[in-house]
């Protein structure tokens, strides 16, 4: 009996801290959302400006610029009571900011679960645990971006990649140093030098400077070895989900598309070891 308590009680308090890690989620997605539109539209700011844009300036309806309420703040719970119409104007709400906030509950759920360490001081995960979410946090953001801007800001895949780096010079890391500074070196040279042959041949840029420091950030967080199963889950889903946007005439051959987004998702799947090769399990 006293052993199912323990179990019970062990149970109950995980149940409790993963519905913790989903509340905070849902806040950091609607931050995420917030960062997404503003960031793009500030790139020539300065830090101090973007700073206080990001931080202090009120969130406003984008059609008829009216302060939104405190409760509007949360997208979903606006999207839901306003049945996606703002409540100011009647104009309809982007499902891009529900879904952001979903996608970031969700994979803080999993995150957390993923790490989740009983013996942890702070909701139930290390160091290592809280790096991870903010790996995560990130990688949605430039997810976001890249699908609407095509664009990767520096300002969002440096910062990764130099805590990368940092984060791995500690005991809380994924990989030891020397693999992380290799991931970083390797990952940016590898697309650069794929680009500089496609432009060669082609005439063509195939890629933007960003999926190099991207794919450079990816490789300081989880070390040379994962780049390889990074490329091929990056590069099976681009064909995977563009081929079928393709197939439903979504999409033309001729058009650009994010790559951004396929690195971060294969980052995930390596980081959280879902990737068929197992790298970090």
């Amino acid at each position: 009996m006293q052993l199912l308590a323990v179990i019970d009680t062990s149970i109950l308090s995980l149940g409790m801290l993963l519905a913790i890690h989903s509340v905070l989620g849902l806040g950091v997605g609607s931050f995420i959302s917030m960062l997404s539109w503003r960031l793009p539209r500030h790139l020539e700011s300065d830090t101090p400006e973007l700073l206080r844009t990001l931080v202090f300036d009120r969130s406003h309806c984008d059609n008829c610029n009216k302060p939104l309420k405190a409760k509007q703040l949360i997208p979903l719970l606006s999207w839901l009571l306003g049945r996606g119409k703002a409540s100011c104007c009647g104009t309809s709400i982007s499902v891009r900011y529900p879904l952001t906030e979903i996608a970031t509950a969700l994979l803080s759920l999993f995150t957390a679960w993923h790490f989740f360490d009983p013996n942890a001081p702070l909701l139930g995960l290390t160091l290592q645990g809280w790096a991870a979410l903010v790996f995560v946090w990130t990688l949605i953001s430039i997810s976001v971006i890249d699908f609407e801007h095509y664009l990767i800001p520096d300002r969002l895949s440096l910062p990764l990649l130099w805590l990368g780096l940092l984060l791995n010079s500690t005991d809380a890391g994924f990989v030891n140093l020397s693999e992380a500074v290799w991931g970083a070196a390797i990952g940016y040279v590898s697309l650069w030098l794929i680009f500089q042959i496609h432009r060669a041949i082609t005439g063509k840029e195939g890629m933007g400077y960003g999926d190099f420091k991207l794919t450079a950030a990816l490789g300081a967080w989880l070390g040379v070895q994962a780049l390889i199963p990074i490329f091929i889950l990056a590069g099976g889903l681009a064909i995977v989900v563009m081929g079928s946007f393709m197939l439903l005439k979504k999409h033309d051959l001729a058009n650009a598309f994010p790559f951004g987004p396929w690195l971060a998702g294969a980052g995930l799947l390596v980081l959280l070891g879902l990737d068929p090769m197992g790298y970090l399990r």
